[in-house]
C-alpha cells in the first residue's frame, strides 16, 4: 500500500498507467474483502482517495487521447481497469463502512461528466493547452456507436451515480434541462433565420453540434444510471434508485409530479411547484422534453437541423426505461416508491399516457427518419418492447394510432414501405406480438384480417398469376416478394410459447410456396438467401415448441427445400478465394438451418396438449422424415463445398464446426454410413479444426471425438474406417496434451476425448507412452514422466466406458498436466 501515498506527488508516466491500474485491480479482486476492511481506517481512506484521484486523472488523460486520436490508448485502458475496480468495490459495499464510497463516487462521476461536456462547463475536445479540437466529426464517423463502444465505462459510471444518487440525479436533471432549453432556443433562432434566408447551408451549426454532443452523453449516462438491461432476465428498478425515490417521497407532490410528466412541451421550471416533484420522474421528464423538442422541430420542417444521433439516443433510452419502469410490478419489490407506482404502475393514467406518447414517438420517427436505418431500427425495437409483454401490449392495442400503423404497414403505404428490410421485419414482429394482446374474439379476428390477410392475399395473387414466370424479375414484383419474405421472418421472430400454434399453422402455408420460389429465383442469390432465411427463422424460433407430428411437417418442408437447393447447385464449385464472405451466405444459412433443427435434441419445450390444444394428431409412428434424414441430406450438400479456403471466413468456419460437432454428438451412428469421400472430408475437417484453428474450434472438434469413439466401442467392429480414424485421433490428442502448448480451458474436452480413445485403443496408447519414455535422454525427466503416466492410469481395472472411471481419469489428468505440462512442449 506504500505507493498510495506517493501517487499524490509523483506524476505518472503514460507507460506506467496500465501497470498501476492492474496492481490496484489485483489488490481489489484477488484479496478477500476482510483484508481490505482490516486495514487501519486512515490507510484505507488514503487508498480510496488515491484510487479516486487516479481514476479522475486517468479519465482526463483518456479523454485527451481521444481528442488526439492516439493509436495506443494506454490511459483509456488504465481508466477502464480502474472503473472495473470501482464496480467490484461498490457491489460489495456491505463489507465497508456505510457511505464510505459516496464522496469518491461523486468525484469520479463529476469528472466523467466534465470530460464529456463542451466548454465552458466541460473539457470535451480540448487539447492539453485548452484549445478546442475540430476533428471530432471525422473521428466519430470511424467508430462504432458510443453506447456499444463505451458500454463497460457507462455501466460503471451509472453504478457510481446510483451510489451517490442524491448528488448525481439532480445534477443530470439540471444539466439536461439546461441543454434542452438552450437547444429549443437555438432551433427557434435558426427557424427565424431560415425564414429570412432559406439556405440551410448558411446556418452556423457549431453551437448546435456542441449541444447535441452534450445531450448525447447526458442521455447515455442517465440511461445507465436509471436502468440495467439484463439479458434474459426481468429488469428491475435498481435498489439505489428505488431507495432514493422513497427517501424523498415525503416532500413530493404527486399531482404536480404527474403534471410535469404529462407536459413534455413545457419547461419544468415553468410548472408551479416543480421543486416538489419526484426527482427520478423529473429526470425522465427531461428526456421526454428532449424528445418533444425534437418532434416539434420535425413538425416545423427543421429536420435538417436535427441530429439523428440524438434521435437514436432518445429511443434507446425510452426502450431501456420502458423495460424496467413501465407497468412496474410491485410484487417484485420488497419496498416500492409511491410516486413511481402511481405514475407507472398497472391501471394508472400515467402508464396509459406514456404508452400513447411512446407510440406517437415511434410513428413519428418511422415517418420522419425512414432514411436513417439505425435510428429507424432503434425505433422499431422500442415498439417491440411496448408489445413483447402482454400487460403492456394490452394498453398499446387500445390506441387508435396502433391500428392506423398496422393498416398502413399492411397496405405497404408510404412512408413505411421506404423503411429498410430489417426494419420492416422487426415492425412485422411487433405487429404480430401486439395481435396476441387481450382483445375480444371479433376485434382479434378483425386485427388479423387487417395485418396478416393482406400479406397472404397479395402474395397468392402475385405468384398465382399465369405470367408470373415472365414478370418475376421485374423490380416491382421482386420488391413485393422480398417484402413478403422479410415479413415472414418477422412473424417467425414473434414466436412465443403461447402463440406458436397459430403462427406455425400460418407460416406452414407459406413454406411450400417459398420452395417454389427457389426454382423461380435460382439465379438471384439474394432472394434465394432470403427464402432459406425464412426456414432458418421458423426452425430457430419454433422447433423447440413443436410436438412430433408438427416437427415432422417442418422436417419434410426443410428436406424439400434442401433437395431443390441441391438440384439448383449441382456441379457448382466454390473456387473464388478472393470472393467476399457474404457471397457464401447461402452455405452459412443452410448450416444454420441444420444446426437449428438439431437444437431440438438439446432444447425441447414441446407439450403437445398444452401448446397445440389438441391440434396434434397421431404419434408419428409411421413418419417418413426425421431430423436425421434432413441433417444428413444437408451434410451431403455442405461437406463437398467446404474447402480450406472457405474455412478462412470466421462465420462460415464457426457455423460449420458447430454443425459437425452437433451431428457427431446427436447422430454418431450415422457417421460410418456416410459415403466414403464425405466420411474422409469430415475426418480431415476434424483434424484441421483440432490442429490449425482457434481454441474454440479445437474444443468443438475434441467434443465431437468422444461420441464417435463411444460409437465404435458400441459396435465393437475393429476394421471400419471410423475405428481406424479414431486410432489416428488418439495420437493427435495425446500429442496435444503432452507435447504441445494448449489452452487450459481445453483440458477437460481433450481429457474426455483422450479417455474414450484410450478405452478403444489401449495397446496403441501404451505404445505411445513407451515410445515417448524411450526417447528421453534425461533420467530426471524420464522418471517424472513415468511416475506421472503411472498415476494417470493407476486403476487396477482396464479403462472402460464407465462414468466413474472417466471422472477419476479426468481428475488424475489435472494432476498430470500440473506436474508435466510444458515439460516436453515443442516450441
Amino acid at each position: 500500500m506504500g505507493y498510495s501515498f506517493l501517487s499524490f506527488s509523483i506524476e505518472i508516466e503514460d507507460s506506467e498507467a496500465v501497470g498501476i491500474a492492474n496492481i490496484i485491480s489485483n489488490l481489489i479482486t484477488t484479496f478477500p474483502r476482510s483484508i481490505l476492511t482490516a486495514l487501519p481506517s486512515d490507510l484505507f481512506s488514503s487508498f480510496i482517495n488515491c484510487l479516486t484521484l487516479l481514476t479522475c486523472s486517468f479519465g482526463r488523460s483518456a479523454a485527451l487521447e481521444e481528442v488526439l486520436d492516439k493509436d495506443d490508448m494506454v490511459y483509456m485502458e488504465a481508466y477502464d481497469k480502474l472503473l472495473e475496480s470501482w464496480l467490484t468495490l461498490v457491489q460489495d459495499d456491505e463489507h465497508f463502512p456505510r457511505g464510505c464510497f459516496v464522496q469518491p463516487a461523486v468525484q469520479v462521476f463529476n469528472s466523467y461528466i466534465q470530460c464529456h461536456l463542451a466548454a465552458p462547463d466541460g473539457t470535451r475536445n480540448l487539447t492539453a493547452n485548452g484549445v478546442a479540437s475540430h476533428e471530432e466529426e471525422e473521428i466519430n464517423e470511424l467508430q462504432e456507436d458510443d453506447r456499444e463502444l463505451f458500454s463497460d465505462q457507462l455501466a460503471s459510471i451509472g453504478m457510481l451515480g446510483r451510489i451517490a444518487a442524491d448528488h448525481c440525479i439532480p445534477l443530470l436533471t439540471s444539466l439536461l434541462e439546461d441543454r434542452v432549453t438552450r437547444l429549443h432556443g437555438q432551433l427557434q433562432r435558426h427557424q427565424q433565420h431560415l425564414m429570412s434566408s432559406p439556405d440551410p447551408g448558411s446556418v452556423d451549426r457549431k453551437v448546435l453540434d456542441d449541444l447535441y454532443e452534450d445531450i448525447h452523453w447526458l442521455i447515455l449516462v442517465t440511461g445507465y444510471l436509471l436502468a440495467d438491461d439484463p439479458q434474459g432476465e426481468t429488469p428491475l428498478i435498481p435498489s439505489e434508485v428505488m431507495e432514493y425515490s422513497i427517501k424523498h417521497s415525503t416532500g413530493v407532490d404527486i399531482n404536480t409530479t404527474l403534471q410535469l410528466l404529462g407536459s413534455p412541451g413545457e419547461k419544468a421550471s415553468s410548472i408551479p411547484g416543480c421543486n416538489r416533484t419526484d426527482s427520478v420522474i423529473r429526470l425522465l421528464s427531461a428526456v421526454l422534453r428532449t424528445s418533444e423538442v425534437e418532434s416539434r422541430a420535425t413538425r416545423a420542417s427543421l429536420t435538417e437541423l436535427l441530429s439523428p444521433q440524438m434521435g437514436k439516443d432518445i429511443v434507446w433510452f425510452l426502450r431501456r426505461w420502458a423495460k424496467t419502469y413501465l407497468l412496474v410490478d410491485e410484487k417484485l419489490y420488497s419496498q416500492i416508491s409511491i410516486p413511481l407506482s402511481t405514475a407507472f404502475g398497472a391501471d394508472t393514467e400515467g402508464a396509459q399516457w406514456i404508452v400513447g406518447y411512446l407510440l406517437e414517438k415511434v410513428i413519428s420517427n418511422l415517418s420522419v427518419w425512414s432514411s436513417e436505418p439505425e435510428l429507424a431500427n432503434d425505433t422499431v425495437e422500442l415498439l417491440v418492447t411496448l408489445v413483447e409483454k402482454r400487460e403492456r401490449a394490452n394498453i398499446v392495442v387500445q390506441c387508435e394510432n396502433w391500428w392506423n400503423l398496422a393498416k398502413q404497414f399492411a397496405s405497404r403505404s408510404p412512408p413505411l414501405h421506404l423503411l429498410s428490410s430489417s426494419v420492416q421485419r422487426t415492425l412485422m414482429k411487433a405487429l404480430v406480438l401486439g395481435g396476441f394482446a387481450h382483445m375480444d374474439s371479433d376485434t382479434k379476428q378483425q386485427y388479423w384480417a387487417e395485418v396478416l390477410h393482406p400479406l397472404q392475399q397479395r402474395f397468392l395473387n402475385l405468384i398465382n398469376q399465369e405470367n408470373f414466370a415472365q414478370i418475376c424479375q421485374e423490380e416491382a414484383v421482386k420488391r413485393e416478394i422480398v417484402a413478403t419474405l422479410e415479413a415472414l421472418c418477422g412473424i417467425a421472430e414473434a414466436t412465443q410459447i403461447d402463440n406458436v400454434a397459430s403462427l406455425f399453422s400460418f407460416l406452414m402455408d407459406f413454406l411450400s410456396s417459398c420452395i417454389g420460389l427457389m426454382e423461380v429465383y435460382r439465379n438471384t442469390p439474394d432472394t434465394v438467401n432470403l427464402i432459406i432465411e425464412v426456414f432458418v427463422e421458423v426452425a430457430h424460433k419454433q422447433i423447440c415448441y413443436l410436438g412430433e407430428s408438427k416437427s415432422m411437417k417442418l422436417y419434410e418442408a426443410c428436406l424439400t427445400l434442401l433437395q431443390v437447393y441441391s438440384k439448383n447447385n449441382l456441379g457448382r464449385k466454390r473456387v473464388d478465394v478472393t470472393a467476399e464472405e457474404d457471397q457464401y451466405q447461402d452455405l452459412l444459412l443452410i448450416m444454420e438451418l441444420l444446426t437449428n433443427l438439431l437444437s431440438k435434441e438439446f432444447i425441447d419445450f414441446s407439450d403437445t396438449d398444452e401448446v397445440f390444444r389438441g391440434q396434434e394428431q397421431g404419434s408419428g409412428a409411421g413418419r417418413s422424415v426425421s431430423a436425421a434424414d434432413v441433417v444428413l441430406f444437408g451434410v451431403n450438400i455442405v461437406l463437398p463445398l467446404m474447402s480450406q479456403d472457405l474455412l478462412k471466413f470466421p462465420s462460415l468456419c464457426n457455423q460449420y464446426y458447430k454443425l459437425i460437432t452437433f451431428i457427431c454428438e446427436i447422430f454418431p451412428e450415422k457417421i460410418p454410413q456416410l459415403p466414403e469421400d464425405l466420411f474422409k472430408s469430415l475426418m480431415i475437417s476434424l483434424e484441421l479444426g483440432m490442429t490449425s484453428m482457434s481454441s474454440e474450434i479445437s474444443q468443438l472438434c475434441l467434443e465431437a471425438l468422444s461420441p464417435l469413439a463411444e460409437q465404435c466401442a458400441k459396435t465393437q467392429e475393429t476394421d471400419t474406417p471410423l475405428f481406424i480414424a479414431t486410432r489416428h485421433f488418439l495420437k493427435l490428442v495425446f500429442d496435444m496434451l503432452v507435447l504441445q502448448k494448449h489452452n487450459t480451458e481445453m483440458t477437460v474436452a481433450a481429457g474426455e476425448a483422450l479417455y474414450t480413445l484410450v478405452c478403444l485403443h489401449q495397446a496403441e496408447y501404451s505404445e505411445l507412452v513407451e515410445t515417448l519414455l524411450s526417447s528421453q535422454r534425461d533420467a530426471v525427466i524420464y522418471q517424472r514422466l513415468a511416475d506421472a503416466f503411472n498415476k494417470l492410469t493407476a486403476s487396477s481395472t482396464p479403462p472402460s466406458m464407465d462414468r466413474k472411471q472417466k471422472v477419476a481419469f479426468l481428475k488424475s489428468l489435472e494432476e498430470f498436466v500440473a506436474n508435466v505440462g510444458g515439460l516436453l512442449c515443442v516450441k
